[in-house]
């Protein structure tokens, strides 16, 4: 089995608390294999989950933001498409002043709009969420990947080709996992 050198979790059933799983008898698998056999069940969606969480913040960012670039339509409102630029601003340079240009252009983007969530998942990736010049607040540590993965999802869902869409983001996603693809590209 091929391995994912890019995430930090040893079992299946530490992504699944995450996102509120109950246990099961697949907790102490490798995640890659607990993705393998949620695909091969045809529970995509709960791939996409699963691998939002499982992602380290910044290869979430990059899975979400290449899958909605892949799969948006090129002619994106205006605010739609500053969203998605700013986070792909931010993998390029993953600096604070970046990560809060993504919360502004979020602010203009659709508000279901997978282009408003990526930008989403860069501020909640790390950093405080309040003002600069506030005691800090963290983000809740499951936004980034809830954000990424809803972004993927609702790209493939607006894509008119749902089920090919989100197979080829899963594809890109286990890619970014094994630290096949790079996260800049």
């Amino acid at each position: 089995m091929r391995r994912w050198k890019q995430v930090k979790w040893t079992e299946a059933g530490q992504v699944a608390a995450i996102l509120g799983w109950p246990a099961s008898k697949h907790d102490a698998e490798p995640p890659e294999a607990a993705f393998d056999r949620l695909r091969a069940e045809g529970r995509d969606d709960d791939a996409a989950l699963f691998l939002g969480q499982a992602l380290p913040r910044f290869e979430a960012v990059a899975w979400a933001a290449q899958s909605v670039r892949r799969l948006a339509p090129v002619d994106a409102p205006e605010g739609d498409a500053q969203a998605l630029k700013a986070a792909l601003l931010w993998l390029q340079d993953p600096s604070e002043l970046r990560r809060r240009a993504a919360f502004d252009a979020a602010a203009g983007a659709g508000d279901a709009s997978p282009h408003r969530m990526c930008a989403l998942a860069v501020f909640f990736s790390g950093g405080s969420l309040a003002p600069a010049d506030l005691a800090p607040l963290p983000a809740p540590k499951d936004a980034a990947g809830k954000f990424a993965a809803g972004a993927v999802l609702t790209a493939a869902t607006r894509s008119g080709r749902r089920q090919e869409g989100l197979r080829d983001a899963l594809a890109l996603g286990d890619e970014l996992a094994k630290g096949g693809e790079t996260a800049r590209s």
